[in-house]
């Protein structure tokens, strides 16, 4: 809400990839959303709207394997 009024609808997902949005609403964005956005700017293709570390590791690619 900003000023009494709905400001942004949606899952959390959208909503969190959203992350200037939500810092115009001075809102806080969850850390590895955070760093996610942070490292699509700087050129890595990640999904939007990371809300786990699980989900930046697999999608960096670091995630469980099946090694034996």
């Amino acid at each position: 809400m900003d000023e009494g009024k709905i400001a942004m609808q949606g899952t959390p997902r959208e909503i969190f990839s959203q992350v200037e949005q939500l810092k115009k609403l001075r809102l806080d964005v969850p850390q590895v959303t955070l760093l996610s956005y942070e490292l699509q700017k700087r050129g890595i293709p990640l999904p939007d709207g990371i809300l786990t570390r699980e989900e930046l590791v697999n999608a960096l690619g670091y995630g469980k394997t099946d090694r034996k």
